[in-house]
């Protein structure tokens, strides 16, 4: 059974959040807002207060003057993105920019995830030198690319960086960078994803358009670059940003103009996948719509995504639709094998270490991100797991169970690896093959360095219910709350013993449970626990026998009208 307590929160005066319901209060307390003020700022985002300048971002007019030098040079610009779900959408909102000014010098260039790994390449960059391009303008990579900014640039092609991981200890020398992380720039949201700072150069042009450009270019609305935030929106939540400040704001008006989005390729794809796109959360951007764009690159080529996202003819999009979603089918059955096989050599090893290192030659690098996240929340501390596509050259993933930065980690045993790169969750590696011998033991020394585990067991919930309290009022006034993510969870509430109606399973392979309990004054309602065994708690479920439990509220548009129900964390005998 596990330890569950009620979350602590500040101790404030009660008048500051008096307009607000108990619930709301403690919710809003849980996240350090004290104020009226702070309240009203976070439970209602407002665009002009809420987003920022980009002209604060360090090097933006600089960007703003290179590209319109190359607009009225007509030189070949590439849109050079990262293969994932920021990187390809950010791709294609300056796509959407160029292609809305009548701009048709552009080609977008993502690597190849397992022949080419993360970033620019040489071999791309020849390409686009025979291909005489005048600028490279990066999306969600190329901050580390020291060597190969260097080679664009000697080789008569301007690079522009725009990026949102972190800054290494040397920094490319291109024409001009993007990152609110690098020293001197003071744009005030140092978290955004990589198709954040893409949107905010977005922006920049607009602005830069509107006040300079001749007549002919003056062909976007106002407003118009707000139909862009689908792609900055989706691409916030599935980066796991901070959702906080300028990121909450995207996060949430991006959700507002997804489920209103005229993308035909988004629209295909979520008719694919059964999802109701008039009432999309962030839970569909992460489980529905990531993982068949992000499979694209682990499965096949990027490319796939990008043209789906950016395609305007409705047969294409229909079959594009229909590829992500059979590569994703085809991911999953993989990704379940390898994380078989992971269990397997876990069992074998009687003293894990602090860092979980694993490897297989055989294993597909592209997909060992999804299983390492998956054990870092299961084994609560880092792993990282490696395999290899071709040549001796070791590469890998890793995810942060959050008691560290991976990339603090991976600095501080920066001997070990060829390359890495990432940021306080997820990251990727690689090494020459006779350094994975010890790996394990350099990352386990250094994360004593860099851990911020709590030495706690507890976890915490928000609130204690009833289940006469689980209405649509209560779940409207938790849901004010979202977009969930990282720095905003859901609210989790504790369920104190009720009794069991019903217990069954459901599913193609009956892999789901579902719980009925019975309220207090009549009627009953429906838990449901993902991929969950019911021995999986630990504990045998009888209808006389009461239960606690912990879950959050969740609406389902699955089938029919909306149905209000609990998501199951953890259930137990009271």
């Amino acid at each position: 059974m596990s330890l569950y307590s009620l979350r602590p929160i500040p101790d404030i005066d009660a008048n500051q959040l008096a307009p607000y319901s108990a619930l709301t209060k403690r919710l809003l307390l849980a996240r350090n807002i004290t104020t009226e003020q702070e309240a009203e700022i976070f439970l209602h985002p407002n665009w002009e207060r809420d987003i920022h300048d980009p002209f604060l971002m360090k090097d933006m007019q600089k960007v703003v003057d290179r590209i319109m030098t190359a607009i009225a040079k007509k030189e070949t610009i590439v849109l050079w993105s990262d293969y994932d779900m920021d990187g390809i959408p950010g791709a294609v909102l300056l796509n959407d920019f160029f292609r809305r000014i009548g701009y048709d010098y552009v080609i977008h260039h993502t690597p190849h995830r397992n022949r080419d790994g993360f970033g620019l390449n040489a071999e791309g960059i020849d390409e686009l030198i025979e291909k005489k391009a005048g600028l490279i303008v990066t999306i969600d990579c190329g901050i580390a690319d020291v060597e190969h900014v260097a080679y664009a640039q000697k080789n008569g092609i301007d690079v522009i960086v725009t990026d949102h991981h972190l800054v290494g200890m040397e920094i490319p020398k291109a024409c001009a960078i993007l990152n609110p992380k690098q020293d001197g720039c003071s744009y005030p949201e140092k978290m955004l994803c990589g198709a954040g700072v893409a949107f905010k150069l977005v922006q920049a042009l607009i602005i830069h358009l509107r006040a300079h450009a001749e007549e002919s270019m003056e062909t976007i609305p106002v407003g118009w670059e707000k139909w862009q935030l689908d792609m900055a929106g989706m691409a916030t939540i599935a980066d796991m940003v901070h959702l906080s400040g300028e990121n909450r704001t995207l996060a949430y008006f991006g959700l507002m103009v997804l489920r209103k989005s005229r993308r035909v390729g988004l629209q295909a794809l979520l008719k694919k996948a059964r999802t109701n796109q008039k009432y999309l959360i962030e839970d569909d951007v992460a489980f529905t719509i990531a993982p068949r764009i992000n499979a694209a690159s682990r499965m096949g080529h990027a490319k796939d995504a990008f043209a789906l996202l950016s395609s305007t003819d409705l047969r294409e999009a229909g079959a594009l639709a229909e590829t992500l979603d059979a590569i994703n089918t085809e991911r999953k059955t993989v990704v379940a094998t390898m994380k078989r096989e992971v269990h397997r050599k876990l069992k074998k090893i009687e003293n894990l270490k602090s860092v979980i290192v694993l490897g297989n030659p055989e294993w597909k690098p592209s997909l060992l991100g999804l299983v390492a996240g998956s054990l870092a929340e299961e084994y609560k501390r880092p792993v990282f797991l490696w395999g290899r596509e071709s040549g001796t050259t070791i590469k890998g993933s890793c995810r942060s169970d959050g008691s560290c930065s991976i990339f603090a980690l991976m600095e501080k045993a920066h001997e070990s690896f060829l390359e890495y790169g990432g940021h306080t969750i997820a990251g990727g590696f690689s090494l020459e093959e006779e350094q994975v011998h010890t790996l394990e033991e350099k990352l386990s020394q250094a994360y004593a360095l860099v851990s911020q585990k709590d030495a706690s067991l507890d976890t915490y919930y928000d609130e204690e219910l009833t289940l006469d309290q689980v209405n649509w009022d209560t779940y409207r006034e938790v849901s004010s709350f979202g977009p969930f993510g990282e720095g905003n969870p859901k609210p989790l509430f504790f369920f104190r013993a009720v009794s069991i109606r019903t217990v069954k399973t459901f599913g193609k392979g009956n892999e789901h449970l579902e719980f009925k309990f019975k309220r207090e004054h009549g009627g009953d309602i429906t838990a449901i626990s993902f991929f969950t065994e019911a021995d999986s708690f630990g504990c045998s479920f009888h209808s006389e026998t009461p239960v606690s439990f912990v879950a959050h509220l969740e609406a389902s548009y699955f089938k029919g009208p909306p149905l209000l129900r609990l998501k199951l964390v953890d259930i137990f005998h009271s």
